[in-house]
């Protein structure tokens, strides 16, 4: 096969998938192994992760890492027929859900995603969890499936990430309208205990107790003036 009818085969793939195509799509569009090798080799393509390309005339985003991870969980399908809740693939949560709602500062040296059943990867850069999201659960950011802030904030609480760092991004939530208080508070309960607050299920308690952490409040957040974010 040339170099033009291959290109124009993966193209299919790229032109829908952030520039980026898997090596079993291209195998189930008839460019082999060995086509994308050479491709790779001329220039055409790079080589994102084990088993995603991406053509080097897309321009690559921030999140490119994560696309790809998310295209590998369900390798052979095509990304516009997926549904944000895929039951082969997953969505993007946790630390790497927080980095991609641009809130807080947590380490995120991991991949994190969520997903409906077990899965294991030999990518040490990528991490699942597994957990039975609903609609409301997700939303999309740059293309991808990815938990909601309000999601997001209850996994990080559930893995007892340090008090701090689950406040600002709280904080950081609610002043870009991505979180509102009071539906938080209803949500937040069962990890009250664990974090200290002597009353069980007691969500608003919780939050007074993260948000007095980092010298806010309840009241305080909720009548502050929204900054703009660019």
């Amino acid at each position: 096969m040339n170099t033009s009818d291959a290109l124009r085969l993966l193209s299919a793939f790229t032109s829908a998938q952030w520039g980026m195509v898997t090596s079993r799509q291209a195998k189930g569009a008839g460019v082999d192994g060995v086509t994308l090798h050479r491709l790779e080799k001329a220039g055409h393509l790079d080589r994102v992760r084990h088993g995603v390309y991406a053509a080097t005339i897309a321009a690559a985003t921030e999140v490119r890492e994560e696309q790809a991870a998310w295209l590998m969980l369900n390798a052979a399908e095509p990304a516009w027929k997926r549904t944000p809740l895929d039951p082969d693939g997953g969505v993007i949560s946790h630390e790497s859900a927080a980095r991609l709602h641009r809130l807080g500062e947590l380490v995120d040296d991991r991949i994190v995603l969520t997903t409906p059943r077990r899965r294991t990867s030999r990518d040490p850069d990528v991490c699942f969890r597994v957990a039975g999201l609903l609609e409301d659960d997700v939303t999309t950011i740059d293309g991808l499936p990815v938990t909601t802030a309000l999601r997001t904030v209850r996994d990080l609480l559930a893995q007892r990430i340090d008090s701090s760092h689950i406040a600002t991004i709280i904080q950081e939530a609610v002043e870009a309208n991505l979180l509102r208080l009071d539906v938080l508070a209803e949500h937040i309960g069962p990890y009250a205990l664990r974090y200290g607050v002597r009353r069980p299920g007691d969500g608003e308690a919780l939050l007074e107790q993260l948000l007095a952490g980092i010298g806010t409040s309840i009241t305080q957040l909720a009548h502050r003036p929204t900054p703009p974010r660019y």
